[in-house]
């Protein structure tokens, strides 16, 4: 077995130290400005139209205090990104979460729902939150105080069966 030094490895020979570090500088660079460029596009894609506790059906209670710690990152414009959401290519892949979550649901456009959407989406609520496919394990894993707690999805069914029966 023999050792190779960085002056006999021919990756390295002809390559002088000040070229190695130069390179080493450029990709920093290049992720810097990635990051930078990742982090306007968030914060364009999270201004609020209407803030979330205005909107919000159940603003102020329990139950809306529960939802906006389990469901409010993805599901309303107010996210609140980990010092990693800021990092290609993890920020592309949480921003394009992101994005889709708030196409299927968005609580700071509840408002603009009509009577029918509000509906579905609070039957569809209960649903995916007592199947366990809300939140998911991928966001929970990260973010344990967003795991809902039995008599949680309870309260919030309960919710979505009241705001159901208002609606009509």
């Amino acid at each position: 077995m023999t050792k190779t030094s960085t002056t006999t490895n021919p990756r390295f020979r002809g390559k002088p130290l000040a070229m190695r570090l130069l390179i080493i500088f450029s990709l920093t660079l290049v992720l810097i400005v990635c990051a930078s460029v990742s982090r306007g596009k968030t914060e364009a894609a999270t201004a609020a139209v209407q803030d979330w506790p205005s909107a919000d059906p159940s603003c102020g209670s329990e139950v809306g205090n529960t939802l906006r710690r389990a469901c409010g990152n993805c599901h309303s414009n107010q996210t609140n990104l980990p010092w990693y959401g800021h990092v290609p290519p993890i920020s592309w892949w949480i921003r394009g979460h992101v994005l889709d979550a708030r196409k299927r649901l968005n609580f700071s456009a509840w408002r603009s729902y009509s009577l029918r959407e509000r509906r579905d989406e609070l039957q569809s609520i209960c649903g995916v939150i007592m199947t366990g496919r809300m939140p998911p394990s991928s966001y929970t894993t990260m973010h344990p105080e967003a795991k809902l707690k039995a008599q949680e999805k309870d309260a919030v069914c309960a919710w979505t069966t009241m705001e159901i029966e208002q609606e009509k």
